[in-house]
């Protein structure tokens, strides 16, 4: 870098200096309220990717003996540390303690059984992977009937048999596309409003479920969402992609302000508002798992809601440095969460599974029955 002309270090200096800040941004991002103001919660996206940036860029400039710029670089990363920990969490999977009973959940958006990948593939990659998981509870996002042969990939009255034999004990009603497989008994909650204005938009939009599962006596609330999608068509998430040049690049950048921001928007306002709803609802039932295809990141408004609520992340708590669940249009962000709270729950692993048959990957916790206090 001493070799490089005054002028173009100073550009280089200013470039750091704007990410840098842009970084912070999307650090206290989800602090804002979508429904007021939307383009923070875009950054909020972005936020992985920007604490990389700055921190390689730190690195370069420490190498190169610019100790301000490195230093500030470090000082930009702890400014944002409340965010990044949910995001790139420096944590490690524990043990249960000896005699506690414990039990696996997995959230999987299956996009309806289908096959993305290898649609030619005999068989049906998904439902083999959910009977060989050997996981406890499953919440399935993005499947409205097992029995229906024109929405699942490959549907045989065998293969469903084979899933039911698996997961003997399952809820949920065509009315939705939220499901759940258990190995223990589960039945689905009726939750009724007072206010007849909720309960209808209940009935015609609410995106979540609740579930009581039987563990061996032990009763647990599970809560089953698929939050408000940003409805983005494949050429609109492909605008990343896209870019090749300077021209490209300003024909993404128009793109993504008059046709993708608009809709990110909406996404942004409804999930804030159904995730809030959610959490008043079920604000004094514990102890509680909440999972699904949150469609959000943490450090999001709507993921700040379901902390504010006493909700402890499964994955923050459990894991070291970050994932995506979203595996398509090199839009990789963990949008699939696993939220719980209640004194008897205690999340000991989380793991992300690599099939991927579904635009979303599944994610798994194993979580330890705490005694009675």
């Amino acid at each position: 870098m001493i070799l490089i002309s005054p002028l173009f270090r100073l550009a280089l200096k200013i470039a750091s200096i704007i990410l840098f800040v842009i970084t912070i941004a999307a650090a206290y991002g989800g602090k804002c309220d979508p429904e007021y103001i939307a383009f923070p919660s875009v950054l909020v996206l972005a936020l992985p990717y920007l604490a990389i940036a700055t921190l390689i860029a730190g690195i370069l400039w420490l190498q190169n003996g610019r100790l301000i710029m490195g230093i500030t670089a470090i000082l930009t990363l702890i400014a944002c540390w409340g965010s990044l920990k949910d995001v790139t969490p420096i944590a490690f999977s524990k043990s249960a303690d000896d005699g506690n009973r414990t039990f696996r959940v997995m959230t999987y958006n299956c996009l309806h059984l289908a096959d993305t990948t290898k649609s030619d593939a005999p068989g049906n990659r998904a439902i083999k992977f959910l009977i060989e998981s050997d996981a406890d509870i499953i919440c399935l996002q993005e499947l409205v009937n097992f029995e229906d042969a024109e929405e699942i990939h490959h549907w045989s009255r065998r293969l469903i048999d084979s899933l039911y034999n698996a997961y003997p004990y399952r809820a949920g009603t065509t009315d939705d596309d939220l499901k759940v497989l258990s190995k223990f008994p589960v039945s689905m909650h009726a939750i009724k409003s007072d206010d007849p204005e909720k309960e209808e938009y209940w009935r015609n939009r609410r995106r979540w479920r609740l579930f009581e599962v039987n563990i061996d006596g032990f009763k647990l609330n599970l809560l089953n969402f698929h939050m408000t999608s940003y409805y983005l068509t494949d050429n609109e998430r492909e605008v990343v992609t896209d870019i090749r040049g300077v021209r490209s690049a300003k024909k993404s950048y128009n793109e993504f302000r008059q046709e993708i921001f608009p809709k990110l928007s909406e996404a942004f306002r409804a999930r804030s508002y159904n995730v809030a709803e959610m959490a008043e609802t079920i604000i004094d039932i514990n102890p509680i798992i909440a999972c699904g295809d949150f469609n959000d990141v943490a450090g999001s408004w709507a993921y700040r809601i379901m902390r504010n609520s006493g909700f402890k992340d499964a994955y923050s708590e459990t894991s070291l440095g970050p994932t995506n669940t979203f595996n398509q249009f090199l839009l990789l962000f963990h949008i699939d969460q696993i939220f719980y709270r209640g004194d008897r729950l205690r999340a000991l692993k989380t793991k992300r599974h690599g099939i991927n048959t579904s635009d979303h990957y599944p994610i798994e916790a194993t979580f330890e029955i705490l005694p009675r206090q």
